[in-house]
């Protein structure tokens, strides 16, 4: 059953639509602007604030496709070397890549990207839909361009070592974590301890209907892996492969030999540093906050167990963890006969990844947007393609059970996406066994001051302060009047109230986005292969609303 009302605002607030999907499902999609949990930059690119144009290559719209193909076509790609890493990387995890070698070789194809940490387990849920929205959007431009290969890839984040980030995962309301010691890149950990985990969080699921399923997921992943971007690789093949998603780890010595004259230019000049913090200045003039903070040389240095910084100095380069100082010159010969060694960071790792792929489109949350428009200037300096830049879609799962909650509890769509305490008293006059609202009584009371305030003025001028004051004075003790009478209705619906919360936590947890807490197994767990089917046609990240899901059981 679906809650009422959900149609009923003015002005179509809500668009629902009935998707042709493998499981029973409502979408409905609404304005961003209805939440209040995006960033100023989120909304402004969301609504295409035309302050932001000078920082694109692309309009984000379908529109714009076109031009986007034409230019790509300028730009050389390493179509051979992108085939043979997918092949050899594939191959190191026994699996098949989901096209062949020949296909990621040709000039007429092209890729649609989008990446992310090595989350465990995923992480959360916007993980997946960041997937979603990427193999969405290839098909569409496949579909529009039936002489070109559009291919969806999924790049490992793998080079980063922000472990407190990515080590656990939330389930049922708990906190699973993968307790082990961590130094330098994350991609390059190997799975001590991870079996452990992994049996715990299989066994929650024990009992589901997809559970055996999910059990095979997690230990084919650990029994085919030896480091964690590989395990990362598995699952995400495991889960997407079949819809044709190639995964590609980045941190890979034959990729970065590709990058080597671009990192060079980097150690040499710093251009980065020239470029980027100017774009900074004119996006914070134009009321932007910049978002990744550009060093002199935005590079790490890494050997077993260490990532460490760069720095300029007189001497040459100073690797700032280790103390040593390097001068330019052999940091450069070592460059080119270990690249393996140089990791690119925030600042350059979109360079890095558009000097690769032959790629269309990167699909990113809203932080993510919010770096790439300072790359402009440093990608036309490199001479690398800068890719149209899309949002990934947003989405609020609603199960048949939370559905049933809400119905019983009285809530609509619009409601839940009410602030809390708003929508606690709303809720509260709405369900009222009596009248709580004062606002009329209020105004009479404003009314009769203002009225013999008015009268003193021709009568006697020096009573109007005298009387304006008390008028505060009454208004501001039937308020406080007002306001116990509206809490002794929340005490008598206090069952009620709790239960409201408790729908209100479960949607918005911690007061935030389902999608930046709650992992994906539940969900796989219920509706199995079919749910990632689903949130593939739900994702079109050209659709630029927020999505509401409505899971209904089968």
């Amino acid at each position: 059953m679906i809650p009422s009302g959900l149609n009923q605002t003015k002005g179509r607030v809500f668009e629902r639509g009935i998707l042709p999907l493998n499981l029973r499902m409502n979408v409905v999609r609404t304005d961003y602007a209805r939440l209040d949990l995006w960033s100023h930059t989120d909304l402004a690119y969301l609504q295409h604030d035309p302050a932001l144009t000078p920082f694109l290559s692309y309009s984000p719209q379908a529109s714009a496709i076109p031009d986007v193909l034409e230019e790509r076509k300028k730009y050389p790609t390493h179509r051979k070397l992108l085939a043979q890493t997918v092949a050899r990387q594939y191959s190191q995890v026994g699996l098949p890549p989901p096209v062949s070698e020949d296909l990621l070789s040709r000039e007429t194809t092209y890729t649609v990207t989008t990446a992310h940490q090595p989350a465990l387990l995923t992480g959360p849920l916007y993980h997946i839909y960041k997937i979603a929205s990427t193999i969405h959007l290839a098909r569409e431009i496949q579909k529009a361009n039936q002489d070109l290969t559009i291919v969806p890839v999924f790049v490992i984040g793998g080079e980063d070592h922000d472990w407190a980030e990515i080590n656990h995962v939330h389930l049922f309301g708990r906190r699973y974590q993968w307790e082990r010691e961590a130094s330098g890149p994350c991609g390059r950990l190997t799975l001590e301890g991870l079996g452990d985990l992994l049996d715990t969080v299989g066994a929650l699921f024990s009992n589901t209907r997809y559970g055996t399923e999910i059990q095979n997921l997690l230990g084919s992943a650990l029994g085919q892996a030896t480091t964690y971007a590989q395990f990362h690789h598995i699952l995400i093949h495991h889960l997407f492969g079949q819809e044709g998603l190639v995964v590609l780890n980045m941190d890979d010595p034959e990729l970065k030999r590709a990058f080597i004259p671009v990192m060079e230019r980097e150690l040499r000049e710093q251009f980065s540093n020239r470029l980027v913090p100017a774009t900074q200045t004119l996006l914070e003039k134009a009321g932007f906050k910049a978002q990744a903070f550009c060093r002199p040389i935005n590079l790490f240095y890494m050997t077993p167990g260490i990532r460490e910084r760069l720095d300029p100095i007189d001497e040459g380069i100073l690797r700032v963890e280790s103390k040593a100082v390097v001068p330019l010159d052999q940091v450069i010969e070592d460059l080119h006969q270990h690249p393996e060694r140089f990791s690119p960071n925030v600042i350059l790792r979109p360079l890095y990844q558009e000097t690769i792929l032959p790629n269309l489109a990167y699909i990113g949350g809203g932080g993510e947007i919010a770096y790439w428009l300072e790359r402009k200037s440093q990608f036309e300096y490199a001479g690398v393609h800068h890719p149209m830049l899309i949002r990934r879609n947003s989405l609020l799962l609603l199960e048949d059970s939370t559905i049933a909650q809400m119905t019983k509890a009285g809530l609509t769509n619009d409601d839940i996406l009410m602030e809390t305490d708003a929508l606690i008293k709303s809720y509260v006059v709405r369900h009222s066994q009596g009248d709580t609202d004062y606002q009329k009584e209020l105004q009479h009371i404003q009314d009769a001051y203002t009225s013999l305030a008015e009268k003193s003025r021709l009568i006697d001028p020096t009573l109007v302060s005298a009387i304006q004051a008390e008028g505060i004075k009454q208004v501001k003790q039937f308020e406080q009047l007002g306001s116990r009478l509206l809490r002794a209705e929340k005490q008598a619906q206090e069952t009620n109230i709790k239960r409201v919360q408790k729908i209100k936590e479960k949607l918005f947890p911690e007061n935030g986005l389902q999608e930046r807490h709650d992992n994906f197994l539940p969900f796989y767990a219920q509706y199995g292969q079919g749910w990632i089917q689903d949130m593939i046609s739900v994702c079109d990240p050209l659709d630029e609303r927020f999505t509401l899901v409505e899971l209904q059981a089968q």
